[in-house]
C-alpha cells in the first residue's frame, strides 16, 4: 500500500472549508442539489405510493439510463435474455415483431454499429448463455476498500445508516423511544455516533473525522469532499456520480427523506423539512463513513475497471429485444380494437352507470358488468373521483390524504357517528390501546417471557381461527376493531365545504369524466380497495390515486354532492341537467374478492329499491365470473370448482399466514384513452387501465391535457415500479416478504438488517423465481388526432421528456379511421408504412 499523509488536524480546521478547486466548475452544493434531483421519493408502507425509481433521470433516455445505472450498481435494469426466449419460442414475439423493433432502435439510438444486424444474430444472441459480468464504473471509496481485501464494508455502513436512520424515524414501533430533542438528522447522529466504533480495527479514523465536522451539513459537505479531492482527483462529472453511488448504497432511507423534501416543495410548506434535515443529511452520514476509510486504500481513482461502451452491445440487443416484446403487445392490442369495435348503441339512456377506477383491476370486473345486461355502461376515471380530500378516521388525531400525491387535499373531510356520539369512537380507542398495551407487554425485556407462559395458550385458538377454521372477517388493525355493521354508523360531515365549491366540484368531475349528459336512473361511483391480514404492504393493494388508500371514501363525497338539490340547480346553469329521477350511489370494489359493495343509502322510493335489487344480482353474476377469470393466473385457484372459489378468496383476505392475497396491478401494461366503444367487451386480460374520453366533447383539449399531466404520470409510476420491481429486485424491490420485519412503523428491511426497503416483494412480481410480471414499458394508446397530442406536448416538459426518452410509448388511434402511430423520435410513424420507406 502506498504511504499515504495521515489527516493534520489544524490542516483540516484551516483548509477544510475552502472552496474547490479550479476543476470543479460548480461548487459542491450545486453538485450535490443536481444529484439530489435524481432520487424519488419513498412513502410510509401505511400510505404506500407506487412511483418510477427512475423518473429522476427522466430527460436521459431509457437505454442511456440501463447503461448508466449497470455502471453505478453493477446490476442490470433490463430484463433477463430467458424473457424475451421464451415469448420467442411461444410465437408472441414474431420475426415481423424484431424487424420493427430494429428499424425503431436505429431511429431512436442511431448506432450505425448495429445497422445491418440479422434477425438470426438477434436470435444467437439471446438463445447463447453468456452473460455480462461488468464491474462498477463509479465507486465509494468503501467499495474500493473491499475490493483490496476482500470484505462488505460497504454493506456495514448501509447496515449502520439504516440502524441511526431507523431510530430517528421511528413513530412508535419501538418501545424505548429515543429522544431526538426536535433536531436534525445529521445534529442528532453527530451528537450520539463519536461514541460508535463501526470499523471494529479496520480504521481508527471515523472518530476523530466526526469530531472534526461542522454543525452545518453543507459545511460538512464541503469539509469532506474536499478531504477527498486531497488524495483523488476527480471531475466534475465524477464528483456527480460519486454522490450518487453514496446515495444509492442507502438508497431505502434516501429516498424515505427525500418524501419530506417532495412534500415540502408541493405545499409550500417547509417546517417538516427544517425540523427533520434532507437528503444532504443522509449523504454526510454516509460520506463520513467513507472518508475514515481513504488512508486505507491504495487506488488514487474511483474509477473502476468498468465496461467500456462498446462492452455494453449487449444492453442494446436486450433494448432490441425489449422494443420487440413491446411491438407485439402493441400489435395485439391494434388488432383486437380493429377487429371488435362496438356498434351497440351507447346514446339511449342505460339503467345503470358505473364509474370506476381506471386501475388494471377494474378492467376485467367492467367488462363482466357489462357482459351481464346492455343497460349496464361502465365508465373509467381517477379512482379519486375528481376530489382532492383528506378524510379523518373516527377517533383520529390526524388524517389521509386521498388523492394523487401530486396533488394537495383541498378539503378535510372527518368521519361522525349518526348515532351514539361516542359510542364507536370510544370502541375504536379502546381496541388501539389494547393492541399498544399487548405490543408493549410483548416487546418488554421484563415482561415478554411470563406474557407467553401466562397467555400464550389462549392464542392457540385464536391462530387456528385465523387460518384453517377461519369463517368472518378478523377484527384487525385495518379495521380497528368495527365490524361492518358498526361502519353503518359512521357518515361524513361535509358541512364546511361551500355551496360554490360543491357545485365547482361536481362540474369538472362530471366534465372530466365525460358524464354531462344522457345520465342513467342510478349512477354509481365505484372506489376500490384490497383487504388482507397482517400485511405489511396491504396499502400497496389500495387505490394509488387515494395515495395508497381505499377509495371509498371520495365515491361517497362525490355521490353526496350530487344528490344535493342546490348543487344541481347550479350545475344546470352551468350545463349539465341532472334528471329527477337520478339517483347518485355509492360502492366500492373488493379487489382481492372481486365484489362490489354497494354503500347503504336511505329514501329509496320502493320502485327504487325493486330496480336496484334486480340489478344487485347482475352485480353478484360479474362479480362470479370475473373471480373465475382472474383465478387462472391465482396459485391455488386456477383448478377450484365454482362452488369453492369464493371460499378460497375470503381465505386469502383473512388468513395471518398468505403472502399473495391478489396479484395488484401485475402485469400491467397500457393505458387505453378514448371512448368505450374501442374496448367493450374487449378481453384485455386485466392489463390495461382504461380511461373514458370522447374527442368530441374537448374541443379546447382540457380534458386531453389533464389526462396526459395526471392519470398517465401515475400509470407511468405504476408501470415503473412494477417493472423495477421485477428486473431488479434486489435494489429496487422489497425482497422477499417471508423475511420482512416492519421497522418504525414506517418501512420494512430484509431480516434483522438492511437498508430501508423500497419497491414491491417478489411475491408481487414473481412466481417461483421466475416472471410473473411482464416488464414493459406503458403502452399508452390515445384516441385523439396527432396534432392534439403534439399540442399537450409541446406545453409540459415533464410530459415531453418522457415520451422522447421513451419512458413510455404514446400511440395515436385516428377517431376517424381507426389508424394507429406510434410517437418515435419527435416523429410519427405507421410502422408497416413508414419503417420500410
Amino acid at each position: 500500500m502506498n504511504e499515504i499523509v495521515k489527516l493534520d488536524k489544524e490542516k483540516i480546521r484551516k483548509e477544510a472549508f475552502t472552496s474547490l478547486k479550479i476543476r470543479q466548475e460548480k461548487s459542491v452544493i450545486e453538485t450535490f442539489l443536481e444529484v439530489s434531483k435524481r432520487l424519488t421519493p419513498l412513502w410510509d408502507i401505511r400510505d404506500y405510493v407506487a412511483v418510477n425509481p427512475f423518473f429522476g433521470f427522466k430527460d436521459k433516455n431509457f437505454l442511456e439510463l440501463a447503461k448508466y445505472m449497470r455502471h453505478i450498481s453493477g446490476k442490470d435494469t433490463l430484463p433477463k435474455k430467458e424473457f424475451f426466449l421464451k415469448k420467442y419460442q411461444s410465437g408472441e414475439i414474431t420475426e415481423y415483431d424484431l424487424e420493427v423493433a430494429k428499424k425503431l432502435y436505429l431511429k431512436e439510438i442511431h448506432n450505425n454499429s448495429l445497422s445491418d444486424i440479422t434477425i438470426k444474430e438477434l436470435m444467437d444472441f439471446i438463445r447463447s448463455s453468456e452473460r455480462k459480468v461488468c464491474d462498477l464504473k463509479f465507486r465509494a471509496v468503501s467499495d474500493l476498500y473491499d475490493l483490496e481485501n476482500n470484505e462488505k464494508t460497504t454493506e456495514l455502513i448501509t447496515k449502520e445508516i439504516s440502524r441511526w436512520a431507523s431510530a430517528y424515524f421511528d413513530e412508535g414501533q419501538a418501545l424505548w423511544k429515543i429522544e431526538t430533542k426536535d433536531t436534525r438528522l445529521y445534529t442528532w447522529w453527530k451528537s450520539l455516533v463519536k461514541y460508535d466504533r463501526p470499523f471494529d480495527g479496520k480504521t481508527n479514523r471515523f472518530n476523530e473525522i466526526v469530531e472534526l465536522l461542522p454543525e452545518s451539513p453543507k459545511k460538512a459537505l464541503e469539509s469532506l469532499t474536499d478531504i477527498l479531492l486531497e488524495k483523488i482527483s476527480l471531475e466534475q462529472d465524477d464528483l456527480s456520480n460519486y454522490y450518487y453511488r453514496l446515495i444509492y448504497t442507502t438508497l431505502g432511507w434516501s429516498s424515505y427523506i427525500q418524501k419530506f423534501e417532495f412534500e415540502a416543495n408541493r405545499s409550500g410548506e417547509s417546517s417538516k423539512l427544517k425540523e427533520i434535515g434532507g437528503l444532504i443529511d443522509i449523504v454526510v452520514m454516509r460520506m463520513a463513513y467513507d472518508i475514515a476509510l481513504l488512508d486505507e486504500i491504495s487506488v488514487v481513482s474511483l474509477e473502476g475497471q468498468h465496461c467500456s461502451n462498446k462492452d455494453d452491445r449487449d444492453l442494446d440487443l436486450i433494448y432490441i429485444w425489449l422494443n420487440a416484446v413491446e411491438c407485439a403487445y402493441r400489435r395485439r392490442v391494434e388488432e383486437t380494437i380493429k377487429s371488435s369495435v362496438n356498434s351497440k348503441d351507447l346514446n339511449s339512456r342505460p339503467d345503470i352507470q358505473m364509474a370506476f377506477c381506471i386501475d388494471v383491476r377494474s378492467e376485467v370486473l367492467r367488462r363482466h358488468l357489462e357482459n351481464s345486461s346492455h343497460k349496464i355502461q361502465t365508465i373509467g376515471f381517477a379512482g379519486f373521483f375528481g376530489v382532492p380530500i383528506s378524510v379523518k378516521g373516527l377517533g383520529h388525531k390526524g388524517s389521509d390524504q386521498n388523492c394523487p400525491i401530486l396533488l394537495n387535499s383541498a378539503y378535510e373531510i372527518s368521519e361522525v357517528e349518526t348515532k351514539d356520539e361516542t359510542s364507536l369512537k370510544n370502541k375504536k380507542q379502546a381496541f388501539a390501546q389494547t393492541q399498544y398495551f399487548k405490543k408493549s407487554v410483548q416487546a418488554s425485556a421484563n415482561s415478554g417471557f411470563s406474557f407467553v407462559e401466562t397467555l400464550g395458550f389462549s392464542y392457540i385458538g385464536k391462530i387456528l381461527k385465523s387460518g384453517i377454521f377461519q369463517k368472518k372477517p378478523n377484527l384487525d388493525i385495518s379495521s380497528m376493531g368495527l365490524s361492518e355493521k358498526d361502519k353503518e354508523n359512521i357518515q361524513f360531515d361535509f358541512e364546511k365545504i361551500k355551496i360554490e365549491e360543491k357545485v365547482n366540484l361536481a362540474f369538472n368531475a362530471l366534465k372530466n369524466m365525460g358524464l354531462t349528459k344522457n345520465f342513467a336512473k342510478f349512477v354509481f361511483f365505484i372506489g376500490h380497495g384490497s383487504e388482507s391480514s397482517n400485511n405489511p404492504y396491504a396499502s400497496a393493494l389500495e387505490c394509488g390515486a387515494c395515495a395508497g388508500h381505499n377509495g371509498q371514501s371520495n365515491a361517497i363525497f362525490l355521490a353526496t354532492i350530487l344528490n344535493d338539490l342546490e348543487v344541481q340547480a347550479k350545475l344546470k346553469s352551468k350545463g349539465i341537467e341532472i334528471p329527477r329521477d337520478t339517483l347518485f350511489m355509492s360502492g366500492w370494489h373488493n379487489t382481492v374478492k372481486d365484489e362490489i359493495h354497494i354503500d347503504k343509502f336511505e329514501g329509496l322510493s320502493l320502485k327504487q329499491g325493486q330496480e336496484l335489487s334486480l340489478y344487485e344480482k347482475k352485480f353478484r353474476e360479474a362479480s362470479k365470473n370475473c373471480q373465475k377469470e382472474r383465478a387462472r393466473n391465482l396459485p391455488n385457484c386456477s383448478k377450484l370448482k365454482d362452488s369453492e372459489l369464493s371460499g378460497e378468496l375470503f381465505q386469502k383476505a383473512n388468513d395471518w399466514s398468505e403472502i399473495r392475497p391478489e396479484w395488484g396491478l401485475a402485469r400491467n401494461a397500457s393505458f387505453v384513452v378514448g371512448r368505450r366503444e374501442l374496448t367493450r367487451s374487449l378481453e384485455l386480460d386485466g392489463r390495461a387501465f382504461l380511461h373514458d374520453y370522447d374527442f368530441e366533447q374537448d374541443k379546447d383539449l382540457s380534458i386531453l391535457e389533464l389526462i396526459m399531466t395526471a392519470p398517465m404520470i401515475v400509470t407511468n409510476w405504476i408501470n415503473m415500479q412494477y417493472y423495477a420491481s421485477t428486473v431488479n429486485p434486489q435494489k429496487f424491490g422489497a425482497g422477499n416478504k417471508v423475511l420482512n420485519n416492519v421497522v418504525g412503523g414506517i418501512g420494512c428491511i430484509q431480516g434483522n438488517e438492511s437498508d430501508l426497503l423500497g419497491g414491491l416483494t417478489e411475491q408481487s412480481v414473481l412466481y417461483k423465481g421466475d416472471y410473473f410480471h411482464e416488464p414493459l414499458r406503458l403502452q399508452v394508446f390515445i384516441e385523439a388526432e396527432t396534432s392534439a397530442i403534439d399540442e399537450i406536448i409541446s406545453k409540459h416538459q415533464m410530459v415531453r421528456e418522457l415520451i422522447s426518452n421513451n419512458w413510455l410509448k404514446i400511440i395515436s388511434i385516428n377517431p376517424k379511421n381507426l389508424k394507429f402511430k406510434i410517437f418515435q423520435s419527435d416523429s410519427w410513424i405507421e410502422p408497416k408504412e413508414d419503417l420500410w420507406n
